[in-house]
């Protein structure tokens, strides 16, 4: 079984620019995939039983806030971005996950004696591509 060691992981967002950047001082991302239960039973059944409906997906992402990267200032509530996000690192073979996702929430904070933090909360829309690097 291949692992990978977190700190190979990465986060790339189409800018409003239009190009593809990593976003800086990523601390940890997360990709949740999850498929909506649908009830098939009918009467006289004695058990309920379902079938997989819709697949929805969100995504998370914690950084250490810094102002000055450009890609962090486009992380905004309401918007629409184009995520990709790598785990194992961004080099020829390497499977990465991408889709367009909706930025429901960005939250910044800062604790007497740590370092500021950004976390952003994203709602998939449309379907999650699973990519491998050319």
């Amino acid at each position: 079984m291949a692992t990978h060691f977190g700190s190979d992981g990465s986060v790339k967002l189409v800018t409003s620019g239009g190009s593809v950047a990593a976003i800086g001082e990523l601390l940890n991302w997360t990709v949740t995939m999850t498929a909506d239960p649908v009830e098939t039973t009918s009467m006289g059944d004695t058990a309920r039983t379902y079938t997989a409906g819709l697949q929805t997906g969100t995504g998370s992402m914690s950084l250490y806030l810094d102002p000055a990267d450009a890609v962090q200032a486009d992380l905004a509530q309401g918007d629409s971005v184009d995520c990709e996000f790598y785990a194992e690192g961004t080099t020829t073979g390497d499977q990465y996950y991408s889709g367009t996702f909706i930025v429901t929430s960005v939250e910044r904070g800062a604790t007497l004696d740590g370092i500021a933090t950004l976390n952003a909360e994203l709602q998939l829309t449309g379907a999650l591509t699973v990519g491998t690097v050319a």
